[in-house]
């Protein structure tokens, strides 16, 4: 997957025009692969492949999807869950929504009404309300910026925080 991407915070009526329903799947499960290197599987209850004026392929699943991102050692990175989902495929996007839930392999957990995620650029994006929890505590607030495995977290807006700790 190879692509270029000014602006990460790209909206979605930038990337939908006039479109075509070209196929309806049920029961999907896909690979996407870098040079024969797993990156991301995809499953999914219903997919809609939809080509785009701009002969753009997307791929809507209207009924939710579950996202798995490998490493360069083809281990888990993070899981994606999302009540629904919307792949622009030649710009590399992904937006989902309702009761998303992304997870990295630190069990950090990252729960959103809605997320943006380029993925030329390894980076997530929401402007609504999330919720980010991990062992140390939780913590939630809006316009969120982060990579995909959440070494990088960037959170605006905090509306509350909670930290875990132990007394002796």
């Amino acid at each position: 997957m190879v692509s270029c991407v000014e602006n990460p915070e790209i909206k979605l009526s930038q990337l939908e025009g006039d479109s075509e329903s070209l196929e309806t799947a049920y029961g999907v499960t896909l690979g996407f692969s870098d040079f024969g290197q797993s990156k991301l599987l995809l499953t999914a209850p219903k997919l809609i492949k939809i080509l785009s004026d701009e002969e753009q392929l997307i791929m809507e699943c209207p009924e939710g999807l579950k996202l798995i991102f490998y490493d360069s050692l083809n281990n888990i990175e993070s899981t994606l869950i999302a009540d629904y989902g919307k792949l622009f495929t030649e710009k590399e996007f992904l937006h989902v929504k309702n009761n998303v839930r992304f997870e990295n392999f630190n069990l950090d957990t990252l729960f959103a009404k809605e997320l943006d995620i380029d993925f030329a650029k390894d980076s997530i994006y929401s402007e609504k309300m999330v919720i980010f929890s991990n062992s140390e505590g939780r913590i939630s607030g809006t316009k969120l910026k982060a990579n995909s495995n959440f070494t990088f977290f960037q959170l605006s807006d905090i509306s509350e925080g909670h930290v875990n700790f132990e007394t002796e």
